[in-house]
């Protein structure tokens, strides 16, 4: 082979593998920036302003809903929902540790961590991230116009307590046509247990944590007269 020839040959060579190198490098380097970004977007939305104080019931369900959507791309992203919950928060993964146990963590922290896993796996099991076009109107603060479209409840009725509604830990993804009955013993348990949570984390006092625990007592069953 000409000298020439095999020279121009190496050196495409050379060539070619530096673009793949390149090629991945940049990759590597845009996934690791958006992780970052992913993360620190995720800190703004469960920020005090955003999360427990809502400026309207609109802005609650839109920090909800961008939520799922940071979740899910950070999945995209090789970071599963509990391992991107702790670079949220700043927290080293224990490997001894057995599971994630939410009652070792602050009480604001604890009622972020269970609202958006909630909130990811409602989502999925209500196919709201199988298109892209869902997962974009996720991303913008919508309920994305599925069939039957799903939709987003209250734990604990605003009517109890005013103000609830624009608070996300208060808010649940419901599938349609949910209908209004009774609530189930779950569901009591679930607003009960949320009143708790949300005046440990100072979110309400305890009268109000009191009433609200009051109005979901369950009713005593009546004497039978003799």
């Amino acid at each position: 082979m000409d000298p020439r020839v095999a020279t121009i040959l190496k050196l495409a060579v050379f060539g070619i593998l530096a673009i793949i190198l390149f090629s991945l490098g940049s990759k590597h380097y845009r996934k690791f920036n958006r992780k970052a970004a992913l993360v620190e977007e995720m800190r703004t939305l469960v920020s005090e302003a955003s999360f427990y104080r809502s400026l309207t019931e609109a802005d609650a369900r839109a920090v909800m809903l961008r939520g799922i959507a940071k979740i899910d791309e950070a999945k995209s992203l090789d970071m599963e929902p509990g391992d991107y919950l702790d670079r949220v928060f700043k927290r080293e993964k224990d490997k001894d540790a057995a599971g994630d146990e939410f009652e070792d963590y602050p009480a604001r922290e604890k009622l972020a961590r269970e609202t958006f896993l909630r909130a990811h796996q409602h989502a999925v099991a209500l196919k709201l991230l199988e298109e892209p076009e869902f997962r974009g109107e996720l991303a913008e603060g919508k309920l994305p116009d599925v069939s039957p479209k799903p939709s987003i409840a209250y734990l604990i009725d605003p009517a109890i307590s005013p103000g609830l509604e624009k608070v996300v830990p208060n808010l649940e993804l419901q599938p349609a046509g949910a209908k209004e009955e009774a609530p189930t013993d779950l569901e009591i348990a679930a607003a009960r247990n949320l009143a708790a949570d949300l005046y440990s984390a100072q979110i309400i006092d305890r009268e109000t944590e009191k009433r609200i625990s009051e109005h979901f007592r369950p009713t005593p069953p009546k004497e039978e007269k003799k």
